[in-house]
């Protein structure tokens, strides 16, 4: 079936309804207009695919050409991102600059509920973050999970994009839906360098997640060495417990992570304290 140019598709509608309902069965004009609706929306789908791929490899011109031509700005592609999402998470500065200024949806949420700016931000795009935001873009918008763009840059090892949030007012203590804080992301996901930026940055070093767990627990429950070895120096509190009474140590020790236990213990650990329950470290 030829595909019928989307100006053209109501139009032949029209025009098959009006001009030939006297000479043709009602049957077969009903066919005929589901036929021609069909191929309509088959070129509008096409339209929105190619949108979506020219985003992400950053044809402006084709851009240009397709929405003129009727595709639609906001389609979606499985994961419920637009072109606008997709162009900031590639980094394509011109794109988004051209779809922002034919009308994308600046604040749009993909399912996960990440909108364009947290994207970014999670794939270290500094200058499409600049962007993004001297375009109005939400700061402190969150997703499902209530994760924040700063955090998202934080746990992504995205510490030029952490400066440039920072830069422009981003939240430093702002929590997650368990409690975390950018800190906390950094910490547990390895990233020394952004646990730099953002105490440098006065990050709370004791801030606690919603079970009272420290950075310093969850660097030490996943292994981070490096990471361990940043929050003491710059003095978290190496006898911390969590809700349930447990130290770093203890953390440490139930996950096996041999190397920051022999650091905690170098540091002073007790490896006699108690839990809440009465445990040591094993």
């Amino acid at each position: 079936m030829n595909l019928i140019a989307p100006g053209n598709c109501y139009m032949l509608l029209y025009s098959l309804e009006v001009t030939n309902m006297k000479k043709t069965s009602a049957l077969i004009m009903t066919v005929v207009m589901m036929l021609t609706a069909a191929a309509c929306v088959s070129r509008n789908d096409a339209l929105d695919d190619e949108l979506i791929s020219a985003a992400k490899t950053g044809n402006s011109a084709l851009i240009e050409n397709l929405l003129d031509r009727g595709a639609a700005i906001e389609a979606r592609d499985d994961l419920g991102r637009t072109a606008l999402m997709w162009a900031s998470r590639m980094g394509e500065t011109a794109v988004v600059e051209t779809l922002l200024d034919r009308g994308a949806a600046l604040e749009a949420r993909d399912d996960s509920g990440v909108t364009a700016l947290m994207g970014a931000s999670s794939e270290g795009q500094s200058a499409v973050v600049e962007t993004l935001l001297d375009y109005g873009a939400a700061l402190e918008a969150q997703d499902n999970g209530g994760r924040t763009a700063l955090m998202l840059a934080s746990a992504n090892r995205q510490a030029a994009v952490v400066e440039t949030l920072l830069d422009r007012g981003a939240a430093l203590e702002a929590r997650d839906g368990d409690g975390w804080t950018a800190l906390t992301w950094a910490s547990g996901g390895g990233q020394s360098a952004v646990v730099e930026t953002l105490l440098d940055r006065g990050a709370v070093i004791e801030a606690r997640d919603d079970d009272g767990r420290t950075a310093l627990m969850w660097a030490s429950a996943t292994g981070e060495a490096a990471v361990v070895e940043t929050l003491l120096d710059q003095g978290a509190a190496l006898e911390a417990r969590n809700d349930d009474g447990e130290t770093a140590l203890m953390w440490a020790s139930r996950y096996d992570q041999t190397a920051v236990v022999k650091i905690l213990l170098n540091r002073g650990a007790d490896i006699n304290a108690p839990s809440g329950e009465g445990n040591t470290a094993p």
